[in-house]
């Protein structure tokens, strides 16, 4: 199972080859991804795109506990992603909620390469 973050929704949206196994592939994302999923989509100029993604997406979208909230910033605050850089709020909550649930967290975010419990597609 997946935790979707928005660097694979959008790949896999996007038609992607490289995410072509993902596209039917059991797994969960969160409203805070559809979010930037639909901004990122729809600043490019994606609007039917960014629309579909969020309808499609709405029924794999799981709330965060409450007790996640210092997990993820304990992880934001404690740990730089390959490139260096802190990762955003929305990145933190996804990757802690896959890791405490036990599911993969699929990317192609750089910050991302070489982590514990990600399947990295680039």
């Amino acid at each position: 199972m997946y935790y979707f973050d928005s660097y694979a929704i959008i790949e896999i949206a996007r038609g992607n080859p490289k995410y072509r196994e993902f596209s039917r592939a059991e797994g969960v994302t969160s409203v805070l991804n559809l979010l930037e999923v639909f901004y990122i989509l729809a600043q490019a100029g994606e609007s039917s795109l960014a629309r579909s993604s969020f309808e499609s997406g709405q029924a794999s979208a799981v709330q965060f506990p409450a007790s996640l909230v210092p997990i993820a910033a304990t992880f934001r605050l404690g740990v730089r992603g390959a490139t260096g850089r802190r990762f955003s709020y929305i990145d933190a909550l996804g990757y802690t909620y896959s890791r405490e649930s036990g599911y993969d967290f699929l990317t192609g975010a750089e910050e991302f390469e070489g982590f514990e419990g990600v399947r990295f597609v680039r």
